[in-house]
């Protein structure tokens, strides 16, 4: 079924369908439907299995079209398909798989804007929708497949979320690396423009936080933590002043009893791509990571507190109660 019809469709599945258009042609239903896009990953999946058994067992099977056909042994011709003609099944195939990797990614991509209401006047960049759709095609994992989807529905919502940059640095990310990225953007904190997670100095979080020191090393190398440890600071403040951090829903307070020097500590900092690639994670706040925070900026005149935040505008910031914390 083509989808000529767009009334009644909310601004920012509208805006998805024309990104789509522009990047890889007509919309049809299964781009926007989740479970048609699981059915043809299905059944390329028993095209794919039936080509490779035939491959084992038999002696050329030949793929066109959507089709399998199984040549017997005993049935076996005098030539088998000429090179022209396993090129073409080949190519065929792949392009399928392409085409199913695609419409995965794009019905993600609508159930991620289901719930949006409106869209912006500024519309993603031609050049940034053929990389994606370039990239994007190959993707086949479910788990990476969801996070190209998420990605898709963030540059709609806010065109420019997303670098050209970040976009190679994910084709390049392996699934066990998006685990461990989504598992230490568990333990990131925002202050201003900057995203880091703290390193305790007597361990890096093994067996406290449950995230060890080797998990981080390949986001290093992958480019989404930078290499070296740095150290983050709170300059020195009066009586009275507070300072804070944004930890996902909750906003930790640094309160000061009395004048206190610089607060330091060493931090691990996030890369612009692995900033970028943050709006995808719903942070889970670990209690036991807001205790290593405290100790970490603790000295004498400090109290600490936390608050789950009501709602976060710029650098105004609405908040519950506080729960005061002993570091």
């Amino acid at each position: 079924m083509e989808i000529t019809n767009i009334a009644g469709l909310s601004e920012p599945i509208k805006r998805l369908i024309e990104v789509i258009s522009r990047g890889v042609g007509n919309i049809s239903e299964p781009y926007l439907t989740k479970k048609n896009a699981d059915a043809k990953a299905y059944e390329i999946k028993v095209i794919a299995d039936a080509v490779a058994e035939g491959r084992k067992k038999l002696t050329q099977p030949e793929y066109y079209n959507g089709k399998v056909n199984i040549i017997l042994a005993e049935e076996k011709p005098d030539s088998v398909p000429t090179l022209q003609n396993r090129m073409t099944a080949r190519l065929e195939h792949q392009t399928q798989c392409n085409q199913q990797n695609i419409e995965a990614i794009c019905a993600n991509a609508a159930e991620e804007l289901s719930q949006e209401t409106s869209a912006p006047d500024e519309k993603p960049e031609p050049e940034w929708i053929s990389r994606f759709f370039e990239i994007s095609s190959g993707i086949t994992t479910e788990q990476l497949q969801n996070i190209w989807g998420r990605i898709l529905a963030g540059e709609v919502k806010r065109p420019g979320s997303f670098s050209l940059r970040t976009l190679d640095v994910i084709r390049n990310l392996s699934r066990k690396e998006a685990e461990s990225f989504v598992k230490l953007c568990n333990y990131v904190l925002r202050s201003g423009d900057k995203m880091f997670f703290i390193y305790p100095k007597d361990t890096i979080f093994a067996n406290k936080c449950g995230l060890t020191f080797n998990e981080i090393l390949p986001l290093k190398d992958a480019g989404l933590v930078f290499e070296s440890e740095l150290e983050y600071s709170f300059n020195p403040s009066k009586v009275g002043e507070t300072s804070h951090l944004i930890y996902g829903p909750l906003i930790i307070f640094i309160e000061r009893e009395k004048d206190t020097l610089k607060l330091g500590s060493n931090v691990g900092l996030l890369t612009r791509v692995g900033i970028e690639l943050l709006q995808l994670v719903n942070i889970q706040p670990d209690m036991k990571y807001i205790d290593i925070v405290c100790k970490s900026f603790n000295k004498e005149g400090v109290k600490f507190a936390f608050a789950k935040i009501k709602n976060l505008d710029g650098e105004k910031i609405e908040y519950e109660n506080k729960t005061y914390k002993m570091p």
